[in-house]
């Protein structure tokens, strides 16, 4: 009785590990199709203000492990359009007290290996700098959205 019992144990335990191999399997295949299709880019700023909506900026200060000062600079995206969006770009401009830009950065903040923004939905964006100019203001940079895609 306690070999059939330890086969029966031994059995079940094999088919519930195959189960959710197949079901991540399946998970992670849809995921590879939707990164495949063909992504439609814009660059249009009129087109992107009415898609995206840009709000809740902050900036934070860190250190790092050698001790130089971070900028983290964060804000919330909103998709308003009708479909997905699967990658957004942002560009940040730091400018000195006279208001002319002394640095400037572009880094993507949605990638398409990352879930994509549905209609309505907000999503919250990091990003980090390191070594500003002196002559920065210490303000927010100027923030906008440069390139969307579908």
């Amino acid at each position: 009785m306690g070999e059939r019992r330890s086969a029966i144990i031994i059995t079940a335990t094999i088919v519930v590990i195959v189960g959710l191999a197949l079901i991540f399997g399946i998970g992670y295949l849809g995921q590879d199709e939707a990164a495949s299709e063909p992504l439609t880019e814009i660059t249009d700023a009129a087109t992107i203000q009415n898609q995206v909506q840009l709000s809740h900026l902050g900036i934070a200060t860190s250190e790092n492990y050698a001790g130089q000062r971070i900028r983290v600079i964060s804000g919330y995206l909103k998709n308003t359009s009708d479909k997905p969006i699967r990658t957004v770009d942002v560009k940040m401009v730091f400018t000195d007290y006279d208001g002319k830009p002394v640095h400037e950065y572009s880094d993507r903040v949605l990638r398409q290996t990352q879930r994509p923004l549905a209609p309505g939905e907000e999503f919250r964006f990091e990003m980090r700098q390191e070594n500003l100019p002196r002559n920065w203001n210490y303000r927010l940079p100027i923030t906008e959205v440069v390139k969307i895609g579908f």
